[in-house]
């Protein structure tokens, strides 16, 4: 069987998304965690009243990524000016996204029982859930690891931690925030810059990190 990281569809994305060229590295330790690294773009702040308008995963199966999840979701009613202009999206694109129902349906078995990574994991997961259950009657019942949360307790001296100003920090290049999967790509690298923080303070394993108090 052919490794992920040789296909055309990876040396594609690869030229989109330059930093998952550290893709072919070998990790070990928490950084070899095997996750599915997830966002959301979304029409707003409430999953209650706001759809979901794309998703993005990134499973790494020991250290090594595995495979993407990337699609634009067709949603009822117009996006608003605030988010087109946020993201780039706008309503031609969602009219070749797919059908909502679907796009669950594949995104739960795309993340099996795997931790599922994000940063703001309290904005992302909400979302998905609702949205789960109004399409599928379905949630999920994965263990979350929020970078947002790690940043602030790792690195508490920072002004803002935020995606880009936390990437900021480790010199890790931002150019596609703002869209699921760039900031699926930010994240990755990211977490890869906490979890050797984590090793640092003899965290090696999502047991543990789960019990260390860093994700509150």
């Amino acid at each position: 069987m052919i490794a992920f990281t040789e296909t055309e569809e990876f040396k594609k994305l690869e030229g989109e998304f330059p930093l998952l060229r550290r893709a072919r590295e070998h990790f070990s330790g928490l950084k070899s965690l095997s996750c599915v690294i997830v966002d959301t773009e979304t029409t707003g702040l409430e999953p209650q009243t706001n759809e979901i308008i794309e998703i993005a995963g990134l499973k790494i199966v020991n250290g090594q990524i595995d495979e993407p999840f990337n699609t634009l979701i067709k949603i009822g009613s117009p996006l608003p000016p605030e988010i087109v202009r946020l993201t780039g999206i706008t309503d031609e694109m969602l009219k070749e996204g797919e059908q909502k129902n679907f796009v669950f349906q594949r995104f739960l078995d795309f993340v099996g029982d795997l931790p599922l990574i994000a940063h703001n994991v309290e904005f992302d997961l909400p979302f998905i859930q609702r949205h789960l259950e109004l399409t599928l009657g379905k949630k999920l019942n994965n263990p979350t690891i929020c970078t947002l949360k790690l940043a602030r307790n790792l690195l508490p001296g920072l002004p803002s931690h935020k995606l880009a100003k936390a990437a900021q920090h480790f010199n890790i290049p931002t150019p596609n925030t703002h869209r699921a999967l760039g900031d699926v790509e930010i994240t990755y690298q990211l977490w890869l810059k906490l979890a050797e923080h984590l090793e640092k303070d003899g965290i090696h394993s999502l047991e543990d990190l789960l019990k260390s108090g860093k994700l509150n």
